[in-house]
This record gives structure tokens, C-alpha cells and sequence, in this order.
């Protein structure tokens, strides 16, 4: 019993001074990189065994997640506040949704799996839908009971570069013509409700596939016209022989 009261009041002081600022970029064919920034009380660290801890948590899972080409993960102390950075690469967009399930992903604290979220892509015609679902409100007992100013200029904020401009989403404001979404949540918001991010993008074709499909409709349109021109030149022929 001792040892859950810790956790929950682990929970309650990471999450009320909570700040996390993630940043993906997607490239055409389906690659990319993410670069997620954390910082939380150094108090809230030490039932994890402070930073070294938390940065030997955080490596086991990166390593044991084959869906991470490479990743890179610093843990620092400064002041009060423990600063985790994370760098990650990766091939398949596709695959990062399951990144969110296994049981490397179990061994984090159940706020940082809440915090990942989980997170749903598919595919409808020619278009790419993505809905992810952050809740912080499960894995936080007794959150609502937080004071209002205790979570005052915390904020989860995810900004996130496409390839192409999103024909719907749902993020609080965007940059680069709609190719970039940013979502920026309230920590005091985020532990009272879900957050969802939603949006929907044309699929995308990698300029190596266009410069291929462009050429083979080149040589297929060529194909033609000499097929034409010597039917053309065949009858040509044949009608001067009758005549």
C-alpha cells in the first residue's frame, strides 16, 4: 500500500509540472524522424531511480522497439527539473503504431505510456487517416483534484511536418501552407479530458516512384506512336500495291 501512495504521488508531481514538446518530420516515402523533449521535478524521477534510471528505462525500450532505425536518448538534471531529450529515425511510419504495444512498452511508467498515446493510421482510396489519443487522466489517480495554478504555463505541444498539406485535421494552428500541424494542449486540459489528434492527407508519392512512373509513361506513349506509325506506313504500302 506504501509503495502504491508513492507512485500515485510520484504520478501527481511529474504530471503537474509536466511539460513535453515532441517534433516529427515525415518524408514522401514513408520515412522520418522525431525529436521529443520532457522535463519533469526531480522528485517525481527518484521512484525510478532518478536520472540514470530514467534514461536506462527509456534506452532499454528504444532498443528493444525495431521500429526505430536509430535513436539517441539524454537525461540531465538541472536545478529541480530533470530534462529528458530523445532523437529517433525510422523507415515505415506505418510501423510506429506499434510502438505503442509490446512489452518493452509495458516496462514504462504508466504516465509515459499514457503520454505516448496510441495511435491508429489507415489507409481510405488514395488518403492517409491518423487519430492518436493521449489520456493522461487514466493513469493519474486523483488528478482532478490538482489546484488550477499548480499546472498554470505546463503544456504538451506536438507539431508535425508532412509531406504534403493535410485536407483535414484538428491541430490548434498550422504553418508551411498546412503541411505543418501543431497541437498544443494545457497540462491542466489534458488531465481533466483525452486529447485527440486527427488529420487527413492525400497519400503521398516518392519523387523516385514519380520520376519512374513518368518515365515508363514516356516509353509507353512511345511505344505507341511507333506502333501507330508503322501500322500507318504498313498501309500505306499495301494500298499502293492494289492500286
Amino acid at each position: 500500500m506504501l509503495r502504491l501512495l508513492l507512485i500515485c504521488a510520484s504520478a501527481l508531481m511529474m504530471v503537474s509540472c509536466l511539460d513535453c514538446h515532441e517534433e516529427i518530420w515525415l518524408n514522401a516515402d514513408g520515412s522520418g524522424k522525431a525529436r521529443i523533449e520532457v522535463s519533469i521535478p526531480t522528485q517525481a524521477a527518484r521512484i525510478h531511480g532518478g536520472q540514470s534510471g530514467v534514461e536506462k528505462q527509456v534506452a532499454e525500450y528504444l532498443k528493444e522497439t525495431p521500429e526505430f532505425r536509430s535513436y539517441d536518448v539524454s537525461v540531465s538534471t538541472k536545478k529541480d527539473r530533470l530534462h529528458i531529450r530523445i532523437a529517433v529515425s525510422f523507415d515505415n511510419a506505418m510501423d510506429l503504431s506499434q510502438t505503442t504495444t509490446g512489452a518493452s512498452f509495458e516496462k514504462l511508467p504508466a504516465a509515459a505510456r499514457d503520454l505516448a498515446g496510441h495511435a491508429d493510421v489507415r489507409f481510405k482510396g488514395l488518403k492517409i487517416l491518423y487519430h492518436r489519443r493521449i489520456d493522461l487522466t487514466r493513469a493519474i489517480p486523483g488528478s482532478a483534484w490538482i489546484p488550477h495554478d499548480q499546472l498554470k504555463h505546463h503544456a504538451i505541444e506536438t507539431v508535425l511536418h508532412l509531406p504534403v498539406a493535410a485536407t483535414e485535421h484538428n491541430a490548434n494552428s498550422t504553418a508551411n501552407a498546412g503541411k505543418t500541424l501543431i497541437w498544443k494542449t494545457p497540462v491542466s486540459r489534458a488531465l481533466r479530458h483525452p486529447q485527440h489528434q486527427t488529420f487527413t492527407m492525400p497519400l503521398p508519392l516518392p519523387w523516385s516512384q514519380i520520376i519512374l512512373y513518368a518515365a515508363v509513361g514516356l516509353a509507353v506513349m512511345f511505344g505507341l506512336y511507333v506502333s501507330i506509325k508503322a501500322a500507318s506506313r504498313r498501309r500505306h504500302r499495301e494500298s499502293g500495291q492494289v492500286i
